[in-house]
């Protein structure tokens, strides 16, 4: 399953469940992304992607004052968004 995610300048987002059984990949279609997970920071550009498997809740937003705009592609699941 593919899904097209895209935060506002500053949005956040939590993915509560997405990865938390299964693996899956994000690209960075447009601007930049910050993740949050168990004490991990990372900010991927456009064009960037990560492979994730965890059973740690995220926390994604766009960074800086430009919106982002994320491809999340899971093996087969339903994507629960709250924010």
């Amino acid at each position: 399953m593919a899904q097209m995610i895209e935060f506002p300048p500053s949005g956040t987002t939590s993915v509560t469940d997405s990865f938390r059984e299964n693996s899956g990949l994000v690209y960075v279609v447009e601007g930049k992304l910050l993740l949050d997970s168990g004490g991990m920071h990372e900010e991927l550009e456009a064009g960037d992607c990560a492979y994730m498997e965890s059973e740690m809740a995220l926390a994604w937003s766009a960074a800086g004052k430009h919106r982002c705009r994320v491809l999340m592609v899971l093996p087969g699941t339903q994507v629960r968004m709250e924010g």
